[in-house]
Protein backbone atom coordinates (compact mmCIF):
# COMPACT_ATOMS: atom_id res chain seq x y z
CA UNK A 1 0.00 0.00 0.00
CA UNK A 2 2.59 2.41 1.17
CA UNK A 3 4.45 1.69 -2.30
CA UNK A 4 0.86 2.57 -4.10
CA UNK A 5 0.75 5.94 -2.21
CA UNK A 6 4.59 6.65 -2.88
CA UNK A 7 4.19 5.53 -7.01
CA UNK A 8 1.40 8.26 -6.79
CA UNK A 9 2.15 11.01 -4.30
CA UNK A 10 4.70 12.89 -7.03
CA UNK A 11 1.72 12.90 -9.50
CA UNK A 12 -0.91 13.74 -7.49
CA UNK A 13 1.24 16.77 -6.05
CA UNK A 14 1.73 18.02 -10.02
CA UNK A 15 -1.33 18.09 -10.57
CA UNK A 16 -1.94 19.79 -7.77
CA UNK A 17 0.47 22.49 -8.41
CA UNK A 18 -1.26 22.98 -11.82
CA UNK A 19 -4.49 23.06 -10.92
CA UNK A 20 -3.41 26.36 -8.58
CA UNK A 21 -1.29 27.70 -11.12
CA UNK A 22 -4.68 27.53 -13.88
CA UNK A 23 -6.91 28.85 -10.67
CA UNK A 24 -4.10 32.04 -10.40
CA UNK A 25 -3.89 32.54 -14.04
CA UNK A 26 -7.95 32.80 -14.35
CA UNK A 27 -8.87 34.39 -11.20
CA UNK A 28 -8.12 37.76 -12.66
CA UNK A 29 -9.62 37.94 -15.76
CA UNK A 30 -12.84 35.97 -13.58
CA UNK A 31 -12.47 39.14 -10.64
CA UNK A 32 -11.82 41.55 -13.33
CA UNK A 33 -15.46 40.56 -15.18
CA UNK A 34 -17.00 40.97 -11.43
CA UNK A 35 -15.53 44.03 -10.74
CA UNK A 36 -16.99 45.24 -14.18
CA UNK A 37 -20.39 43.92 -13.18
CA UNK A 38 -20.43 45.65 -9.91
CA UNK A 39 -19.25 48.82 -11.33
CA UNK A 40 -15.40 48.83 -10.42
CA UNK A 41 -12.73 49.53 -12.31
CA UNK A 42 -13.40 48.76 -15.98
CA UNK A 43 -11.54 48.31 -19.16
CA UNK A 44 -11.71 50.76 -21.65
CA UNK A 45 -11.11 49.00 -25.29
CA UNK A 46 -9.53 51.82 -27.65
CA UNK A 47 -8.67 50.61 -31.14
CA UNK A 48 -5.55 52.22 -33.69
CA UNK A 49 -6.53 51.24 -37.13
CA UNK A 50 -3.45 52.72 -39.61
CA UNK A 51 -4.68 53.02 -42.56
CA UNK A 52 -2.34 55.89 -44.04
CA UNK A 53 1.31 56.97 -43.44
CA UNK A 54 1.62 59.02 -40.75
CA UNK A 55 4.18 61.76 -39.83
CA UNK A 56 6.88 59.82 -37.80
CA UNK A 57 6.34 58.12 -34.42
CA UNK A 58 3.59 55.39 -34.21
CA UNK A 59 -0.14 56.93 -33.54
CA UNK A 60 -0.58 53.57 -31.65
CA UNK A 61 1.93 54.62 -29.10
CA UNK A 62 0.77 58.73 -28.69
CA UNK A 63 -2.69 57.34 -27.66
CA UNK A 64 -1.19 54.97 -24.88
CA UNK A 65 -0.19 58.59 -23.76
CA UNK A 66 -3.23 59.89 -24.15
CA UNK A 67 -4.77 56.48 -22.18
CA UNK A 68 -2.31 57.03 -18.86
CA UNK A 69 -3.63 60.98 -18.75
CA UNK A 70 -7.55 59.75 -19.18
CA UNK A 71 -6.65 56.98 -16.34
CA UNK A 72 -5.64 59.64 -14.07
CA UNK A 73 -8.65 61.38 -14.18
CA UNK A 74 -11.28 58.26 -14.01
CA UNK A 75 -11.63 54.61 -12.10
CA UNK A 76 -11.11 52.82 -16.00
CA UNK A 77 -8.25 51.58 -17.31
CA UNK A 78 -7.30 52.05 -20.97
CA UNK A 79 -6.61 49.06 -23.69
CA UNK A 80 -4.96 50.36 -27.01
CA UNK A 81 -4.67 47.67 -29.48
CA UNK A 82 -3.12 48.21 -32.90
CA UNK A 83 -4.77 47.17 -35.59
CA UNK A 84 -4.38 46.83 -39.73
CA UNK A 85 -8.32 47.80 -41.13
CA UNK A 86 -7.91 43.80 -42.35
CA UNK A 87 -7.60 42.17 -38.76
CA UNK A 88 -10.07 45.13 -37.13
CA UNK A 89 -12.96 43.76 -39.55
CA UNK A 90 -11.90 40.08 -39.06
CA UNK A 91 -12.31 40.87 -35.12
CA UNK A 92 -15.47 42.96 -35.71
CA UNK A 93 -16.55 40.04 -38.00
CA UNK A 94 -15.99 37.46 -34.62
CA UNK A 95 -17.63 39.52 -32.52
CA UNK A 96 -15.42 42.17 -30.83
CA UNK A 97 -16.41 45.90 -30.75
CA UNK A 98 -14.01 48.22 -29.18
CA UNK A 99 -15.94 51.16 -27.29
CA UNK A 100 -13.30 53.85 -29.06
CA UNK A 101 -11.62 53.15 -32.52
CA UNK A 102 -9.52 55.66 -34.42
CA UNK A 103 -9.22 55.02 -37.80
CA UNK A 104 -8.14 56.70 -41.35
CA UNK A 105 -10.85 56.53 -44.53
CA UNK A 106 -11.22 52.74 -46.02
CA UNK A 107 -12.48 51.73 -43.17
CA UNK A 108 -15.89 51.31 -43.93
CA UNK A 109 -17.53 49.16 -41.40
CA UNK A 110 -17.14 51.99 -38.85
CA UNK A 111 -20.46 52.90 -40.04
CA UNK A 112 -22.00 50.22 -38.69
CA UNK A 113 -20.89 51.07 -35.37
CA UNK A 114 -20.44 54.22 -34.66
CA UNK A 115 -22.22 56.45 -32.50
CA UNK A 116 -23.10 60.51 -32.28
CA UNK A 117 -21.07 62.34 -31.04
CA UNK A 118 -22.51 65.00 -29.09
CA UNK A 119 -20.92 68.54 -29.51
CA UNK A 120 -18.58 67.87 -32.71
CA UNK A 121 -19.20 68.24 -35.74
CA UNK A 122 -17.53 67.36 -39.25
CA UNK A 123 -19.19 67.30 -42.59
CA UNK A 124 -17.18 63.99 -43.90
CA UNK A 125 -17.62 62.35 -40.33
CA UNK A 126 -21.92 62.30 -40.26
CA UNK A 127 -24.22 59.48 -40.80
CA UNK A 128 -28.00 60.69 -40.69
CA UNK A 129 -27.34 63.78 -39.79
CA UNK A 130 -25.43 63.25 -36.95
CA UNK A 131 -21.54 63.60 -36.49
CA UNK A 132 -20.12 60.22 -35.78
CA UNK A 133 -16.60 60.44 -36.65
CA UNK A 134 -14.54 63.24 -35.78
CA UNK A 135 -10.60 64.11 -36.82
CA UNK A 136 -8.59 64.12 -34.02
CA UNK A 137 -5.51 64.57 -36.32
CA UNK A 138 -4.53 64.87 -40.26
CA UNK A 139 -1.87 65.02 -42.68
CA UNK A 140 -1.60 66.82 -46.06
CA UNK A 141 -0.13 66.89 -49.46
CA UNK A 142 2.50 69.19 -50.77
CA UNK A 143 4.08 70.20 -53.48
CA UNK A 144 8.21 69.85 -52.77
CA UNK A 145 11.09 71.14 -54.59
CA UNK A 146 15.12 71.89 -53.63
CA UNK A 147 15.65 74.81 -56.03
CA UNK A 148 12.34 75.53 -57.36
CA UNK A 149 10.15 78.48 -57.25
CA UNK A 150 6.73 76.72 -57.71
CA UNK A 151 5.91 78.56 -60.73
CA UNK A 152 7.47 75.89 -63.51
CA UNK A 153 5.58 72.69 -62.47
CA UNK A 154 5.16 70.28 -65.44
CA UNK A 155 4.57 66.79 -66.06
CA UNK A 156 7.71 65.70 -67.05
CA UNK A 157 9.63 67.72 -64.03
CA UNK A 158 7.18 66.38 -61.43
CA UNK A 159 7.03 62.97 -59.48
CA UNK A 160 3.64 61.65 -57.54
CA UNK A 161 5.02 60.60 -53.94
CA UNK A 162 3.11 57.21 -53.48
CA UNK A 163 2.76 56.39 -50.42
CA UNK A 164 0.20 53.84 -48.22
CA UNK A 165 -3.24 55.07 -48.10
CA UNK A 166 -2.87 58.38 -49.54
CA UNK A 167 -4.35 59.35 -52.68
CA UNK A 168 -1.77 61.74 -54.72
CA UNK A 169 -3.68 61.96 -57.68
CA UNK A 170 -6.40 63.51 -56.51
CA UNK A 171 -4.97 65.71 -54.63
CA UNK A 172 -2.89 66.65 -58.11
CA UNK A 173 -6.04 66.66 -59.82
CA UNK A 174 -7.89 68.80 -57.45
CA UNK A 175 -5.16 71.25 -57.42
CA UNK A 176 -5.50 71.88 -61.49
CA UNK A 177 -2.46 69.62 -62.16
CA UNK A 178 -2.99 68.09 -65.37
CA UNK A 179 -0.53 66.02 -67.84
CA UNK A 180 1.33 62.54 -67.55
CA UNK A 181 2.85 62.58 -64.42
CA UNK A 182 5.75 60.05 -62.98
CA UNK A 183 4.18 57.81 -59.82
CA UNK A 184 6.83 56.28 -58.12
CA UNK A 185 6.70 54.73 -54.19
CA UNK A 186 7.91 56.90 -52.01
CA UNK A 187 10.72 56.31 -50.83
CA UNK A 188 12.26 55.96 -54.77
CA UNK A 189 10.36 59.17 -55.42
CA UNK A 190 12.28 61.37 -52.83
CA UNK A 191 15.36 59.84 -52.94
CA UNK A 192 14.98 61.21 -57.24
CA UNK A 193 14.25 64.46 -56.32
CA UNK A 194 17.11 65.11 -53.97
CA UNK A 195 19.15 63.23 -56.71
CA UNK A 196 17.82 65.76 -59.26
CA UNK A 197 16.31 63.70 -61.49
CA UNK A 198 12.83 65.73 -60.43
CA UNK A 199 12.35 69.08 -59.69
CA UNK A 200 9.47 68.99 -57.83
CA UNK A 201 7.43 66.36 -56.04
CA UNK A 202 4.38 66.04 -54.74
CA UNK A 203 3.57 63.97 -51.27
CA UNK A 204 2.52 64.09 -47.96
CA UNK A 205 3.60 65.08 -44.34
CA UNK A 206 5.10 61.81 -44.41
CA UNK A 207 7.84 63.09 -47.33
CA UNK A 208 8.34 65.99 -45.30
CA UNK A 209 9.97 64.06 -42.28
CA UNK A 210 11.77 61.77 -44.70
CA UNK A 211 13.60 64.81 -46.05
CA UNK A 212 14.18 66.30 -42.77
CA UNK A 213 15.85 62.79 -41.88
CA UNK A 214 17.93 63.27 -44.90
CA UNK A 215 18.84 66.68 -44.18
CA UNK A 216 18.13 67.97 -47.54
CA UNK A 217 16.98 71.47 -47.77
CA UNK A 218 13.79 71.95 -49.17
CA UNK A 219 10.98 74.51 -49.49
CA UNK A 220 7.35 72.80 -49.03
CA UNK A 221 4.19 74.51 -50.36
CA UNK A 222 0.64 73.22 -48.72
CA UNK A 223 -1.96 71.63 -51.75
CA UNK A 224 -5.27 72.80 -50.43
CA UNK A 225 -7.75 71.75 -52.69
CA UNK A 226 -7.99 68.34 -51.33
CA UNK A 227 -6.96 66.27 -48.51
CA UNK A 228 -7.94 62.58 -47.06
CA UNK A 229 -4.86 62.27 -45.10
CA UNK A 230 -7.71 61.94 -41.49
CA UNK A 231 -7.37 60.53 -38.44
CA UNK A 232 -10.83 60.03 -37.06
CA UNK A 233 -12.25 58.78 -33.79
CA UNK A 234 -15.83 57.12 -33.22
CA UNK A 235 -17.27 55.75 -30.43
CA UNK A 236 -18.56 52.63 -30.37
CA UNK A 237 -19.57 51.43 -26.89
CA UNK A 238 -24.09 51.15 -26.53
CA UNK A 239 -24.16 51.09 -22.78
CA UNK A 240 -24.69 54.22 -21.26
CA UNK A 241 -21.73 54.13 -18.44
CA UNK A 242 -19.65 52.62 -21.46
CA UNK A 243 -20.33 55.50 -23.85
CA UNK A 244 -19.67 58.27 -21.47
CA UNK A 245 -16.59 56.67 -20.49
CA UNK A 246 -15.82 56.80 -24.26
CA UNK A 247 -16.74 60.09 -24.58
CA UNK A 248 -14.56 61.43 -22.13
CA UNK A 249 -11.99 59.49 -23.14
CA UNK A 250 -12.40 61.77 -26.94
CA UNK A 251 -12.49 64.47 -25.05
CA UNK A 252 -9.03 64.50 -23.22
CA UNK A 253 -7.72 63.57 -27.23
CA UNK A 254 -9.17 66.77 -28.40
CA UNK A 255 -8.30 69.32 -25.74
CA UNK A 256 -5.38 71.16 -26.29
CA UNK A 257 -3.32 69.72 -24.25
CA UNK A 258 -3.16 66.84 -25.87
CA UNK A 259 -3.42 68.12 -29.42
CA UNK A 260 -0.74 70.73 -29.05
CA UNK A 261 2.03 67.39 -28.28
CA UNK A 262 1.13 66.40 -32.19
CA UNK A 263 4.40 67.48 -32.68
CA UNK A 264 5.69 64.18 -31.27
CA UNK A 265 4.06 61.76 -34.43
CA UNK A 266 4.08 64.94 -37.05
CA UNK A 267 0.62 65.45 -37.39
CA UNK A 268 -1.40 68.60 -37.77
CA UNK A 269 -4.17 69.69 -35.43
CA UNK A 270 -7.72 70.71 -37.16
CA UNK A 271 -8.22 72.86 -34.05
CA UNK A 272 -4.74 74.16 -32.86
CA UNK A 273 -2.18 75.54 -34.20
CA UNK A 274 1.04 73.88 -32.76
CA UNK A 275 3.89 74.43 -35.39
CA UNK A 276 4.00 77.98 -34.86
CA UNK A 277 7.74 77.69 -35.51
CA UNK A 278 7.66 75.65 -38.22
CA UNK A 279 7.15 77.53 -41.69
CA UNK A 280 6.40 74.47 -43.45
CA UNK A 281 3.59 72.70 -40.92
CA UNK A 282 2.61 75.66 -40.03
CA UNK A 283 1.60 77.39 -43.52
CA UNK A 284 -0.47 74.02 -43.87
CA UNK A 285 -1.93 74.12 -40.63
CA UNK A 286 -3.70 77.43 -41.61
CA UNK A 287 -4.57 76.54 -45.28
CA UNK A 288 -7.40 73.85 -44.06
CA UNK A 289 -7.70 71.92 -46.93
CA UNK A 290 -11.33 72.87 -48.75
CA UNK A 291 -12.37 69.04 -50.08
CA UNK A 292 -11.92 65.56 -47.88
CA UNK A 293 -14.16 62.30 -48.55
CA UNK A 294 -16.47 60.56 -46.59
CA UNK A 295 -14.52 58.97 -42.97
CA UNK A 296 -16.76 55.36 -43.88
CA UNK A 297 -15.05 55.21 -47.42
CA UNK A 298 -14.85 51.67 -48.65
CA UNK A 299 -11.68 49.76 -49.92
CA UNK A 300 -14.18 49.40 -53.11
CA UNK A 301 -14.94 52.44 -53.48
CA UNK A 302 -11.32 54.43 -52.28
CA UNK A 303 -10.56 52.16 -55.77
CA UNK A 304 -12.83 53.87 -57.70
CA UNK A 305 -11.63 57.12 -56.23
CA UNK A 306 -8.24 56.31 -57.71
CA UNK A 307 -9.39 55.32 -61.03
CA UNK A 308 -10.91 58.95 -61.65
CA UNK A 309 -8.71 60.82 -60.12
CA UNK A 310 -6.14 59.06 -62.66
CA UNK A 311 -8.59 59.73 -65.26
CA UNK A 312 -8.72 63.50 -64.30
CA UNK A 313 -5.53 64.12 -63.75
CA UNK A 314 -4.31 62.68 -67.45
CA UNK A 315 -7.25 65.40 -68.68
CA UNK A 316 -10.14 63.31 -68.62
CA UNK A 317 -13.28 65.46 -68.41
CA UNK A 318 -15.66 62.78 -67.36
CA UNK A 319 -12.86 61.67 -64.78
CA UNK A 320 -12.72 64.92 -63.32
CA UNK A 321 -16.59 65.17 -63.50
CA UNK A 322 -16.81 61.54 -61.55
CA UNK A 323 -14.29 62.58 -58.99
CA UNK A 324 -16.01 65.89 -57.68
CA UNK A 325 -19.08 62.89 -56.72
CA UNK A 326 -16.84 61.90 -54.12
CA UNK A 327 -15.94 64.41 -52.49
CA UNK A 328 -17.37 66.31 -49.36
Amino acid sequence: MHRIFRAVKTPLLCLLCLGIAVAACLYPAYGREKEEEKGGTEILRVWQIDSFEGGRGSRASFLNGVARLYEKEGDRLVLVTAHTPESAENAVSEGHIPDVVSYGPGVGFVADLARPLAGLDFSAGRLGGETVAYPWCRGGYFLLTGEGDFTDVTPQNTVLSVGRGACVEAAAASEGYVGDFSTEPSVQAYVDLIGGKYRYMIGTQRDVWRLRTRGYSFSAKPLTAFCDLYQYVSVCAEDGPRYAAALEFIDVLLSRAVQETLTKIGMLSIDCTVYAGDPVLSSAENAKPRRTVSAFLTQEVRGELESCAKAALCGDKSGAKKLKNYLV
